[in-house]
């Protein structure tokens, strides 16, 4: 019996002995054992901290788990196959191509789910406002960009290593890719635009922001351009480049509505009411809701009239909000004035003619 397990496991298949199939098999399982049981502690332990700590190491272990384990399993698997058995020299290359591929396609998910999460962890680090959708949103157009680099400079690495010249083709494509450039310096122009805007952040996804003569709320960042609802419903179309190389009044983190009013009243008005037309307009925006007064002045003599100018400040920077304040204080201004006979004024013009 002995005899016959000793010759059995020096039988070889492929030029392998069973006992060092066996060992390979053995080395492979206890492997994937190990592995599976590090996935299985990683996520108890992350279960404990998902609500207190959101930068442990294990929270991200976790999160890129589907893309780690794969890539573990290729390099077990190789390893115990290539230091354990031996293959000719025809069967090893092919072996070695199929882990290059594998190995690579698992590194490259691995590594552009990396780099996601270092987008996603800088983003709420530097707004901890922003919602998980709010972020995926903003990084949505970039991780695009870079994971179409990644794999692309992957895809090289793949080529160069399973035996294609690379040189050659990268010499061929030489001239093509040139006219591509010179044909995209547009679209690299808002590419590099849109970086600027990702990482400086002027304006996020939900600001209000006018631009020239445009106005509304930013809907979405993307690679080209970016997409604002105006006040007037309809959709404004803008390249990043003109973003970045215009003024943008982000109205988004004003805590307060500065209002300048300029009445004018006609000249036929007494001094006594010009004298007490401030402290009306005073009264008027103490006793609103949410405005709070600065000054108001007879400023100047004006053409049809006398000019006086009034800064007060809205407590919102909600235009809805604000136009709701001016409406209410316009209405009692108007009010006040035809109740104390101040007359406003109007472009007029008087004719006086000499007698003959």
């Amino acid at each position: 019996m002995d005899w016959i397990s000793a010759n059995m496991l020096g039988y070889s298949i492929f030029g392998n002995s069973i006992l060092n199939i066996a060992i390979s098999i053995g080395l492979i399982i206890i492997g994937i054992i190990t592995v599976t049981g590090i996935k299985r502690y990683v996520k108890k332990k992350a279960a404990r901290l998902i609500e207190t700590d959101g930068t442990s190491i294990f929270l991200t272990l976790f999160r890129i788990q589907n893309y780690t384990t794969p890539f573990l399993y290729v390099i077990i698997i190789f390893l115990s196959l290539n230091n354990v058995l031996t293959f000719s020299q025809q069967t090893g290359k092919k072996i070695y191509i199929v882990f290059v591929i594998a190995l690579s396609i698992f590194g490259l998910r691995l590594f552009s789910r990396l780099v996601n999460n270092a987008l996603k962890t800088y983003l709420q680090n530097k707004d901890k406002e922003k919602s998980e959708d709010q972020i995926q949103q903003s990084i949505k157009g970039i991780s695009t960009f870079i994971n179409i680099a990644i794999w692309a400079i992957g895809s090289v690495f793949i080529i160069d290593n399973i035996g294609f010249n690379i040189s050659a083709i990268v010499a061929g494509l030489g001239i093509g890719g040139v006219a591509v450039a010179l044909a995209s310096q547009a679209i690299f122009r808002d590419l590099f635009s849109y970086f600027v805007i990702f990482f400086d952040q002027p304006f996020k996804i939900g600001d209000f922001i006018v631009i020239e003569d445009k106005m509304g709320t930013i809907e979405k960042i993307g690679i080209k351009t970016t997409r604002i609802k105006s006040l007037n419903g309809e959709e404004i179309i803008l390249s990043n480049t003109d973003l970045t190389n215009s003024r943008v009044h982000n109205y988004k983190n004003m805590d307060k509505r500065r209002v300048v009013l300029t009445i004018g009243v006609v000249y036929q008005t007494q001094p006594k009411q010009v004298d007490a037309i401030p402290g009306i307009i005073r009264k008027i925006i103490d006793s609103t809701d949410g405005v709070l007064f600065d000054r108001s002045n007879f400023k100047e003599f004006g053409d049809s009239g006398l000019i006086f100018e009034t800064v007060y400040f809205i407590e919102s920077s909600d235009y809805n909000y604000y136009m709701e304040k001016q409406h209410e204080i316009n209405l009692q201004v108007l009010k006040k004035f035809n109740r104390f006979k101040i007359g406003f004024a109007y472009p007029t013009r008087t004719l006086y003619m000499e007698p003959k």
